[in-house]
Parts: structure tokens; C-alpha cells; sequence
């Protein structure tokens, strides 16, 4: 056995103090240690040996010595009270985190939207109208701007911006108690998001793109032909020297690539730089003139294009015996309004 195997905790551990413990493990030992590999056990054994007379009198523990003291109150106690304390802390700062995470709230999902408005007829109170849209006050519900957009046949519909949490108010919903003021309200609808391109920025982008493609078709074409000259030069002297036929060869592949890349953005700035098309029905053709008017057939320089001449339908309500449709939406209106009940001849 060796020292190593008899350590105790009353031993080496700095005790000045004898106790059993040290006995056992003097006992234990059959020799005194190497005092050139273990000065310090040797040191021991030489104190416990003059202990030998008394060691059925010494302690069973050693007793603890103010060192000791200081040393346990350096680093912590174990005194219930101080637990109790260190408990109580520990809590209180539990319960601040927890509070201050929950008075962070995340913030909140909006959408803004554009809604239209559409009223009944021409003699529908747009004003009043408006005021009874406004007039809908919720939590997460912001009116924004709003301006009058023709429909057609001399009827405007409101269109109003307006921002909503996600999360407090839904379209339906809002477009439902929108459609309960039933004196101005016909219907309510959702505008689609789309990106008004200017026909100005069109016409230079579309000018760019055509002139980069014509650049690049040119630079492709004489490339071609130096590539064609070369192999001519090529050839004819090999069939000086030999008398095999040219052969036939192709384009590089970078001149190939480079021609279909120039012929695409040429195509692409041509289409960009088209107007548009005029509709093929003669009633969309129309309807786009009496909802637009000269703003619908605006050419890139800002003027009235050539083909528009006004309402076409003009010389038909002229005519005796036209059928005055707008009276006829009118006393309909009127009709639904007041319940919509056929009166028996």
C-alpha cells in the first residue's frame, strides 16, 4: 500500500491539530515516508510518532481552528438564513425580467389598402357619402386620402386609401358595416396593388434597351464577318499547298450567343416602346372614353392622341326618341331604396 492510498481528510489537509484519523493513517503506514520524494508526509509521520504515548486520548476530529472560520465565511456560508436571503433575491429578479419582457410588445402587422366606393347614381351625395365612410372609427383603423374616380355615364365612385392592423380589423368585415349605409352605398371593392409605370420613363427605357441590342447586333455582325474573312484567307492558302477542299465552319459560340442576345433586346425595347393597344369591342372602346376621357389616349409627349374624337355617343342622345338610361338607373335607384315593392295596377 502506499501513501497516496491512505490519505484522509483529517491528515494532510492542514490541521496542526491531531486526531484519530491520523492515527489510523499512521497505523496504516508500515514505514516512515521518503523524505527526499514526500518532505512534507515525512514531516507528519515524525510529528504523529511523538504523539505515540496518547494516541488512545486524542480526538476523533480535529478541532477547527480560526483559519478555517475565515475561510468558510470568505466563500459563502451556509446559514440558512443567508439561503433564505439569496432565494428571495433570486425571485424578486425573476419577476423583473419576466415584467420587463412582457411590456415589450412586438409591433404590429399593418396593410394599407386601397378600397373603392361605389354609390348608386349619378345623384348620389359623394360628399355625404364619403362622410359616412369616414364616420367609422375603430381601433387599428387610419382613413387616409381620397379622390373621385369616374365609372362611367357621368357616376363617380370614392376612392379611399386607409391603414389596418392585421390583426384588430378585416376587410370583409369593415367592407360589411360599409355596406350598411344602404341610402349612398351600392357595393365596396378592394383595389388591386399595380405599379403605374410613366410613359416617359417607358419611352427612355425602352430606348435604352433597343439601342444597347443595336450595339451588340452590330458588334456581333462584325465579328462575324472578320471571322468569315480569316477563315477565307485560311483556307485559300491551304488549298494552294494541298488540294483538298475548304471545309465548311460555323460561327464561334460567343458571336452566336451574342447575336440572339442583341435580336432579344431589340425585341424587348421595341414591345416596351409600343402604346397600347386600342380595345377591339366597340363598347370597351367607348366606355374607356367615357370613364377617361382625354387623360385615357395621352401619347409620350403629354398630347391628346390623333384617334380620339370625344364621346361617341354623342349623336345617338341627340336623336329623337333616345331612351335616357341614366333616368332609368336613376328611378331604379330610387325603387330599391324605398323597399323595392311592385305597386298592382
Amino acid at each position: 500500500m502506499g501513501f497516496a492510498d491512505v490519505l484522509t481528510d483529517a491528515g494532510l489537509t492542514g490541521k496542526y491539530s491531531p486526531s484519530q484519523a491520523d492515527v489510523a493513517t499512521f497505523k496504516a503506514l508500515k514505514s516512515s515516508p521518503d523524505a527526499a520524494k514526500y518532505p512534507h508526509a515525512a514531516r507528519w509521520y515524525k510529528h504523529m510518532n511523538s504523539y505515540s504515548d496518547d494516541f488512545a486520548t486524542l480526538p476523533a476530529k480535529a478541532p477547527a481552528t480560526e483559519e478555517d472560520d475565515d475561510e468558510v465565511d470568505l466563500f459563502g456560508s451556509d446559514d440558512e438564513e443567508e439561503d433564505a436571503e439569496a432565494e428571495r433575491i433570486k425571485n424578486e429578479r425573476l419577476a423583473e425580467y419576466k415584467k420587463k419582457k412582457e411590456g415589450k410588445t412586438k409591433p404590429a402587422a399593418k396593410s394599407v389598402v386601397t378600397m373603392d366606393v361605389k354609390p348608386w347614381d349619378d345623384e348620389t351625395d359623394m360628399k355625404l357619402l364619403e362622410a359616412a365612410v369616414r364616420s367609422i372609427n375603430k381601433e387599428g383603423l387610419v382613413w387616409g386620402a381620397s379622390k373621385l374616380a369616374a365609372v362611367g355615364f357621368g357616376i363617380k365612385k370614392l376612392q379611399i386609401n386607409l391603414v389596418i392592423e392585421d390583426d384588430k380589423i378585416g376587410l370583409s368585415d369593415l367592407q360589411e358595416e360599409i355596406e350598411e349605409f344602404e341610402d349612398y352605398v351600392q357595393s365596396s371593392d378592394i383595389t388591386p396593388f399595380s405599379v403605374h409605370v410613366p410613359p416617359a420613363t417607358m419611352t427612355w427605357l425602352s430606348t435604352s434597351i433597343t439601342g444597347l441590342g443595336v450595339v451588340f447586333l452590330a458588334h456581333a455582325c462584325y465579328s462575324a464577318h472578320e471571322h468569315s474573312a480569316l477563315l477565307s484567307i485560311s483556307a485559300a492558302s491551304l488549298s494552294s499547298i494541298t488540294s483538298h477542299s475548304p471545309t465548311v465552319a460555323t460561327l464561334p459560340i460567343d458571336i452566336t450567343v451574342e447575336s440572339i442576345v442583341a435580336v432579344f433586346a431589340i425585341c424587348l425595347g421595341l414591345v416596351l416602346g409600343t402604346p397600347d393597344l386600342r380595345p377591339i369591342q366597340w363598347r370597351v372602346w367607348a366606355g374607356k372614353i367615357e370613364r377617361e376621357g382625354e387623360k385615357g389616349f395621352m401619347n409620350g409627349d403629354g398630347e391628346v392622341d390623333k384617334d380620339y374624337a370625344g364621346n361617341p355617343f354623342r349623336l345617338l342622345e341627340s336623336r329623337p326618341g333616345f331612351i335616357d338610361i341614366r333616368k332609368q338607373r336613376t328611378e331604379f335607384a330610387e325603387w330599391v331604396r324605398e323597399g323595392g315593392e311592385i305597386k298592382a295596377s
